[in-house]
C-alpha cells in the first residue's frame, strides 16, 4: 500500500460546505414484470465503496507541492492508500477517483484551492477498550456494572484481565466469579477462579471463548464480580478488543 494521504500535513482542512459523500455506484439491476410490477436485485453482495469529494481552500504553494507529490506517488488512481478521515479520524483504504484539480483562489495571488475525489472503505481494524476495576475487599461484589458501549455495532474479539497485584484467599470454598453479559442478560464470557484455577498475579489472562459477541449500536457490556467470604481479587483492568461490524 502507498504512503498515507497527507491530511494532517496540510495547513488547511477541507472546506465544510464542499464536503460531499455518497455510494460510489448504484449496484441495483432494475426490470419489470409484464404487469408493470417493478423487479430489482443487486449485481453483487459486497459492500459498495463510499465516494468522498471536497475542496480545500487557501492552500499555500508548499501545500500544493505536498498534494502533487502524493498524487505522483500513487499515480493518480493506480495505488491504494490509507486516509485518516478528517472529521471522525477513522482509517480508510482509498483510491483517487480522478486527478486532483488545482486553481488560484479568486481575489488572491498567493493562495490556491484543491478539489479532491476519492473512494474506498473503512478499515476493519482491531480496537481496544480498557476498563479499570477497583481493589475491593474480600466478599465484596459488583452487580451489572456497565463497562462498555459504542455508538456503532461491534463484534467483540476477546476479553481479558490484567491484574495489578496478587489475589488472596481464593479456593474451592471461596471462589471469585467474573461474568460479562449484554443488555439482555446473555452471557458473553464467564470465568470462575478456585483452588485449581487461580487469577493471574500482576499479569494478563484471556477469559476464554466468547458467546453473544455481536453488540448492536448502543448496546452495553455489563460486568459482575461475585467473591466468596475470603476471596479477594486485586485491582485489575478488563481489556476488551473489538471491531466495527
Amino acid at each position: 500500500m502507498a504512503k498515507p494521504f497527507p491530511t494532517f500535513d496540510l495547513s488547511r482542512k477541507p472546506t465544510a460546505n464542499t464536503w460531499k459523500f455518497q455510494k460510489l455506484i448504484d449496484p441495483t439491476i432494475r426490470a419489470a414484470f409484464e404487469s408493470g410490477t417493478p423487479l430489482s436485485r443487486s449485481r453483487f453482495t459486497a459492500p459498495v465503496p463510499k465516494l468522498y469529494s471536497y475542496t480545500i481552500n487557501f492552500l499555500t504553494e508548499a501545500d500544493i507541492e505536498i498534494l502533487e507529490d502524493f498524487e505522483d506517488h500513487v499515480k493518480v488512481g493506480s495505488s491504494e492508500f490509507n486516509w485518516r478521515h478528517p472529521i471522525s479520524h477513522e482509517d480508510w483504504e482509498m483510491r483517487l477517483n480522478s486527478q486532483m484539480k488545482f486553481g488560484i483562489e479568486p481575489g488572491t495571488v498567493d493562495y490556491y484551492y484543491a478539489q479532491i475525489e476519492m473512494y474506498g472503505k473503512e478499515v476493519q481494524k482491531m480496537r481496544q477498550a480498557i476498563i479499570r476495576i477497583e481493589d475491593l475487599a474480600a466478599d465484596a461484589d459488583i452487580l451489572d456494572r456497565p463497562i462498555f458501549v459504542n455508538p456503532k455495532a461491534v463484534t467483540i474479539e476477546s476479553i481479558g484481565i490484567l491484574t495489578e497485584g496478587a489475589p488472596a484467599g481464593i479456593d474451592d470454598d471461596n471462589t471469585a466469579v467474573l461474568l460479562i453479559e449484554d443488555d439482555a442478560s446473555n452471557a458473553v464470557v464467564t470465568k470462575t477462579y478456585n483452588t485449581a484455577t487461580q487469577p493471574p498475579s500482576s499479569d494478563y489472562e484471556d477469559l476464554g471463548n466468547l458467546d453473544n459477541a455481536s453488540l448492536n449500536a448502543g448496546e452495553h457490556l455489563l460486568f459482575s464480580l461475585t467473591q466468596g467470604t475470603a476471596a479477594n481479587m486485586p485491582a485489575f483492568s478488563i481489556i476488551v478488543e473489538y471491531y466495527y461490524t
